[in-house]
């Protein structure tokens, strides 16, 4: 097998991963993935400094824009009161 064949395999279980748990997170990991096969696929070659550069920047970028995008309204509340402890 090729590097960018065992690229997209780990993509595809990260998807399922992420399919089973929904929290998104492992969805940027797998787009991550995803562009380093296609750095390798287009250079052949496997370099393990730019595989994990790559995969750092791009899975952040990932990561944060699915958080932006699929917040719900719900995820973020206000405390209407100043006192934790008032029942």
């Amino acid at each position: 097998m090729e590097y960018y064949q065992i690229s997209i395999l780990i993509a595809v279980i990260l998807i399922i991963v992420e399919v089973i748990t929904t929290t998104f997170i492992t969805l940027g990991f797998a787009v991550g993935v995803l562009a380093v096969a296609l750095i390798q696929y287009l250079n052949d070659d496997f370099q393990l400094n730019r595989e994990i550069v790559t995969f750092t920047i791009v899975s952040l970028f990932a990561i944060i824009f699915f958080r932006k995008a699929f917040k719900k309204k719900t995820d973020q509340k206000k405390l209407t009161n100043d006192d934790v402890n008032l029942y």
